[in-house]
């Protein structure tokens, strides 16, 4: 898989840009807050629809416009495929709500279905948050990378959400009518996410260790643990748990107005040497631990769907030192790389054929353009 085209246009501070990123290593140069992390960002849109840093779309739209657009040119198992994602304020003059097209190949899609048609693994600064934040950051961290491996999980996902939010409205009414029909949703729809979660932890860890053990020159283990509000050793068992688990907590829940059992409660602990990196780990620790699980997620992708995914790197190498650096390049090695950073001194010799392109103020320069 191949990113061969991007195109923003009143997007964040790029008011009309054109790049065609290389087959190997692209580098967006230039220095902070000139509009590097948004192309980064606006190939995760055309891969999910959703910003990885935008709380809001509107957010995404330049300062005095109305709308945004992304386009996406893909090579994908010897096909070429356009990706088109849209934003647009639906009340210009309260600056409310704004809706969001889809199109693939010129032909209106959910977002499910956008979901394969490019693969990609984000990397960053930001990843310190999957760490320290709240349990939300990890779960998402998982469903995003499901729906990447398999589009009907994010219909399991969308359809559980919906559940519990539904199921939520009736119990603060503080009546038990109708609850058993949402108990029975949560509990069957929750027992395959649980399912899909864990097993995907497991691999996670299992690439992740070995890369973590490279990255860390071998001081210390990685421990990745899936922690799951059901128990049960498969889906027929979950559901049993949860149908229990639900009838026993309905009081509490009535009175609190809240679903307490179920995969909306789950969390991913993230350790190194038997320590929570949430609670002790250095920020060093913490963004090394989440570059060896995105490169544990490009492996993940790779043996799903037979594709390499597109690895973003978000001045990841400001992290890292020389040696640190040359295992991540040695790892990269036939795989499409985007990365920004702040000086090609960071990169030196170690990407020589790499397409170079220079950000400033929201406009991109090619300094080394790739020749196809």
């Amino acid at each position: 898989m191949r990113l061969t085209h991007l195109r923003l246009v009143q997007f964040r501070n790029h008011r009309h840009t054109d790049v065609a990123p290389g087959p190997g290593v692209t580098l967006f140069v230039g220095g902070n807050a000139q509009g590097k992390s948004s192309l980064l960002e606006a190939v995760q849109v055309a891969a999910t629809a959703r910003s990885p840093r935008a709380r809001h779309d509107a957010e995404m739209i330049t300062l005095g416009a109305d709308w945004a657009r992304v386009r996406a040119a893909v090579e994908r198992g010897g096909r070429d495929e356009e990706i088109d994602v849209a934003f647009r304020r639906e009340d210009p003059a309260t600056g409310g709500r704004v809706g969001r097209k889809i199109r693939v190949n010129g032909v209106p899609t959910r977002r499910a279905e956008l979901f394969g048609h490019l693969l990609s693994v984000l990397a960053g600064p930001n990843d310190t948050e999957i760490v320290t934040g709240g349990p939300h950051f990890r779960r998402r961290l998982l469903d995003l990378l499901l729906a990447q491996v398999s589009p009907s999980y994010y219909y399991t996902i969308l359809r559980y959400a919906r559940t519990v939010l539904q199921r939520n409205r009736l119990l603060r009414t503080r009546s038990a009518q109708g609850l058993d029909a949402w108990d029975e949703q949560i509990a069957s729809l929750g027992a395959v996410i649980t399912v899909r979660r864990r097993d995907m932890v497991a691999r996670l860890a299992a690439f992740g260790a070995p890369i973590y053990d490279a990255l860390s020159l071998g001081r210390e283990p990685l421990d990745l643990e899936y922690l799951p509000s059901l128990r049960g050793g498969d889906e027929p068992a979950l559901t049993t748990f949860a149908r229990e688990a639900l009838a026993r907590r309905r009081p509490e829940e009535l009175a609190r107005g809240i679903t307490l059992v179920g995969p909306h409660r789950d969390d991913l602990y993230l350790g190194a040497g038997g320590r929570d990196l949430r609670t002790f780990g250095s920020r060093g620790q913490q963004l090394t631990a989440l570059l060896a699980v995105r490169l544990a997620e490009r492996r993940v992708l790779w043996e799903e769907t037979g594709e390499e995914p597109v690895m973003l790197f978000d001045d990841v190498l400001l992290t890292l030192d020389e040696e640190r650096q040359a295992y991540l390049m040695d790892c990269m090695r036939g795989v499409q790389v985007i990365m920004t950073v702040t000086t090609l001194a960071l990169i030196g010799a170690r990407a020589p054929d790499a397409t170079v392109f220079r950000v400033e103020a929201g406009m991109v320069a090619a300094e080394r353009a790739h020749l196809s």
